[in-house]
C-alpha cells in the first residue's frame, strides 16, 4: 500500500464538502483511522459531529477567492490528500449556483491542490455519467465514453468535472487522481435524485420496459472513499453494489409501487410530479427507467480492494420508511 504522507507522521487529509452526505459519512472513518493525523473539514458550515482530529475551515469554492482560501488551508495543514466532495445532491433550485459550485468550484479546488502540492486527489462521480442508451454493452467498463444525459445539468456538469480532473492528472503525473464512479447511493440518511425517486410511493414507469439497475448502500460508498486514502491506484473506478436488480423490483424493495404507463403518459406524469414538488423526478431521468445501465465493478474489487457489503436489492430496502 502506498503512503502519501512523509515518513514519521500520519496522513493529513482535507475534505471539501465535509458537511454534505459523503463528507458526513467519511469523517468518522478518517477519525477512527490511526494512520490519519489531521483532518481539515472545508465547507460553508461546520460538520455537526466531529472529533479532536478535525479542524474546520470555512471556504466558499463558488466565489472568487475560494481558490486562495483553500490553497492557504491546504498549505497550512500540510495536506497530503484532498477529498473533493463539494457536490450537490439535494434539491437544486438554482441551476446557475449549482454550476458555479460544481464546475467552477472544482476548478478552484484543482488549482489550490496544485499550489499546495497535494499528492492525492479523490473525487466522487456517478455511473449515471455513462448515460442510459440502447446500444450500451451488458457491462460498462471504466473506458466507456461518458455520454451524459440530455437535459440534465445534474449529470452533465459532473461530466465536465471529470474532464477537468482527467486533464489535471495528465498535467500533474506525480499526483494520484482517483475518481470513484458510484452507482446511485441509497440509505436512510442519503438525499439525492434517486432516493427521492424511490421514495415516491407510486412511481410511473414505462410499459413494456423493466431495465436493470445497480445501487450502492451509503456505508459501502463511505468504505470505498476510505480505501482510496492509501490504495496504490490511479484513475476511475466503478463502485457498485452486489448484483443487479430490475427497476420494478428496486421500487418494490424500497417500499413503493411501480405504475407502468405508455411513454407519453409517463413523461407527463413525471413532469407533473416534479412541478408539484411531490417528488423531484426530473423528466431527463426517463432514459434511466427505459434502458439498462450496468457498470462493471471488477476493477474496484481487484485494484482498490473494494467488496460491497450490501447487495443492490438489500441496499434499496433500507429506504423503507426512511
Amino acid at each position: 500500500m502506498h503512503r502519501s504522507s512523509p515518513e514519521g507522521r500520519g496522513a493529513r487529509v482535507a475534505v471539501t464538502g465535509a458537511s454534505a452526505d459523503l463528507g458526513r459519512l467519511l469523517l468518522p472513518l478518517l477519525e477512527a483511522d490511526e494512520r490519519v493525523e489531521r483532518i481539515v473539514a472545508v465547507d460553508l458550515a461546520k460538520p455537526s459531529a466531529h472529533g479532536p482530529k478535525v479542524e474546520f475551515r470555512r471556504v466558499n469554492l463558488a466565489q472568487a477567492g475560494g481558490e486562495v482560501d483553500l490553497a492557504d488551508a491546504l498549505a497550512e495543514a500540510g495536506a497530503d490528500v484532498l477529498y473533493h466532495l463539494a457536490f450537490l445532491s439535494g434539491r437544486i433550485h438554482d441551476a446557475a449556483f449549482a454550476h458555479e459550485l460544481e464546475v467552477i468550484g472544482s476548478m478552484h479546488a484543482l488549482s489550490a491542490a496544485a499550489q499546495a502540492g497535494v499528492k492525492r486527489l479523490v473525487i466522487p462521480s456517478l455511473t449515471a455519467l455513462y448515460g442510459a442508451r440502447p446500444q450500451h454493452p451488458a457491462l460498462l467498463r471504466e473506458d466507456a465514453p461518458l455520454l451524459g444525459c440530455k437535459g440534465s445539468r445534474f449529470i452533465n456538469d459532473k461530466v465536465e468535472v471529470e474532464q477537468q480532473f482527467a486533464e489535471f492528472g495528465s498535467q500533474h503525473p506525480d499526483t494520484r487522481v482517483i475518481v470513484l464512479r458510484f452507482a446511485p447511493i441509497v440509505g436512510p440518511s442519503t438525499d439525492n435524485p434517486v432516493t427521492r425517486l424511490l421514495r415516491t410511493r407510486v412511481l410511473p414507469t414505462l410499459m413494456g420496459f423493466d431495465p436493470l439497475w445497480q445501487v450502492l448502500h451509503e456505508d459501502d460508498a463511505a468504505a470505498a472513499l476510505h480505501l482510496a486514502l492509501f490504495a496504490d491506484v490511479n484513475g476511475p473506478f466503478n463502485v457498485v453494489g452486489r448484483g443487479v436488480v430490475s427497476l420494478s423490483a428496486l421500487i418494490d424493495r424500497s417500499g413503493g409501487a411501480a405504475l407502468p404507463m405508455l411513454a407519453p403518459i409517463a413523461r407527463a406524469a413525471i413532469r407533473a410530479l416534479e412541478s408539484a414538488g411531490i417528488a423531484a423526478v426530473p423528466a431527463s431521468m426517463l432514459d434511466f427507467i427505459h434502458y439498462s445501465w450496468v457498470a462493471d465493478g471488477r476493477r474496484a474489487e481487484d485494484e482498490l480492494g473494494f467488496v460491497p457489503r450490501f447487495a443492490s436489492k438489500d441496499a434499496a430496502a433500507t429506504l423503507r420508511g426512511a
